[in-house]
């Protein structure tokens, strides 16, 4: 009999032990189902969902009260969503930020037990295509075959993939789809016109192109992708042009965690421009490569200062820093001194990184010149020091080295 009741209360009482606490009254705050599904909707399902980026979903009730008390955290501590330009520096199109009234709407969720509502409340469920940002692509470029890369270092793949395009493509944002997010660094795509890049990838399995694609002409970006970046698309009447015929070489870097590797099949989406182009845009790089970060130093300041040799007006920016990279700032100085903060980076994180599009174009007269200043902590206490215990670190496009850059879209007046 003692036993019995015994198992009696391992039965009934275990399960509430793990269970989300609930108030046996009807909510007086805001529920799931009523409010606090719809600031999801708006700020979080785009990458907390099956498939994508985040580590879990935010679809569902059942998704979301398992988590309730760290969704406060994050978004009490602005960490998520994730937007890592600080305000005042640059006006940005397609800014993740949460409103101060939907934090709070958030805690008071959480703080009450995170209750669930009546599900006559639901709003209706957003729909997305596959894992694809902005929906299905104009044209989607593959990787013919799956390619494994070696589980002991670092590889640079190039894969050239034709377009087969009978004319040109005008093209308003491109999106990429790693098929192995564990393995996959990141992603450059280059502009391959003459298709000789069809000569060092004859197979379809790529071919090692450490330093860049191999061919001798530099080819032009298309842009890029590293962990955490986003398609957006670039202002109304501006694309970049890819010539009819060009091949598109997609430049992968599997870097392998703890000798992990899978079959990979990268994708990139193309989304071609639906008004009328009146501007071309071109990327360019200002970098220094130039630069030591000594073992032990939490705090070492690395500066890049380039001049423009041309009137540019530019639409886009991407900071990019390794795993020892703390924080980046931007700006441009004028030919008359006086100075425009162009990005402001206080808290860099590897996994959250991305183009930023402005809103309206900064116009910088040639001249001018792109000043980045970063900072990098590699001492033993940074947590994302790849080197135990730390070491000097230069230059170099291993995981394991470290790089002061930004991708920069840009247009001439002409348009051109």
């Amino acid at each position: 009999m003692r036993k019995g009741f015994l198992l009696f209360l391992v039965i009934l009482v275990v399960p509430m032990l793990g269970a989300r606490r609930r108030s046996t009254l009807p909510p007086q705050g805001p529920t799931f189902d009523k409010e606090i599904v719809r600031v999801f909707q708006q700020n979080c399902q785009s990458c907390h969902r099956p498939g994508d980026i985040a580590p879990f979903s935010l679809l569902t009730y059942r998704d979301a009260a398992a988590r309730a008390d760290d969704i406060k955290y994050m978004t009490q501590t602005r960490k998520m969503p994730p937007w890592k330009a600080a305000e005042g520096c640059g006006d940005f199109a397609g800014v993740r930020a949460m409103s101060a009234q939907d934090i709070a709407l958030i805690a008071a969720w959480a703080d009450a037990g995170a209750p669930e509502g009546n599900p006559a409340d639901l709003p209706a469920a957003l729909t997305f295509s596959e894992s694809w940002t902005l929906g299905t692509p104009d044209l989607t470029l593959s990787m013919p075959n799956a390619f494994t890369p070696p589980p002991d270092r670092d590889e640079y793949r190039c894969f050239s993939l034709p377009t087969n395009a009978t004319q040109d493509l005008w093209v308003s944002a491109v999106d990429f789809r790693p098929g192995d997010r564990g393995t996959v660094h990141h992603i450059v795509p280059f502009l391959d016109e003459t298709g000789a890049s069809a000569q060092l990838d004859k197979d379809g399995n790529g071919y090692q192109c450490f330093g860049g694609p191999l061919l001798d002409d530099e080819p032009q970006v298309l842009g890029a992708w590293s962990p955490g970046a986003r398609a957006t698309l670039l202002p109304s009447g501006t694309a970049v042009r890819i010539p009819k015929g060009s091949r598109v070489i997609m430049q992968v870097h599997y870097h392998p965690h703890f000798g992990k590797v899978l079959p990979d099949r990268t994708e990139i989406g193309i989304y071609t421009a639906k008004d009328v182009v009146r501007k071309q845009l071109h990327y360019d790089f200002v970098a220094n490569t130039q630069f030591v970060l000594p073992a032990g130093v939490a705090d070492k300041q690395v500066d890049a200062l380039v001049p423009l040799p041309i009137d540019i007006e530019l639409v886009s920016i991407y900071p990019h820093m390794h795993l020892l990279g703390k924080r980046m700032s931007i700006e441009a100085v004028m030919p008359d001194g006086s100075k425009v903060c162009m990005i402001n980076v206080p808290n860099y994180e590897f996994n959250w990184q991305g183009a930023y599009v402005y809103r309206t174009p900064l116009a910088l007269p040639r001249g001018s010149k792109i000043h980045i200043e970063a900072h990098y902590d590699n001492s033993a206490q940074n947590f994302n020091n790849p080197n135990n215990p730390p070491r000097d670190v230069r230059w170099g496009e291993a995981s394991t080295d470290e790089m002061c850059i930004a991708l920069l879209g840009y247009t001439t007046p002409s348009g051109n």
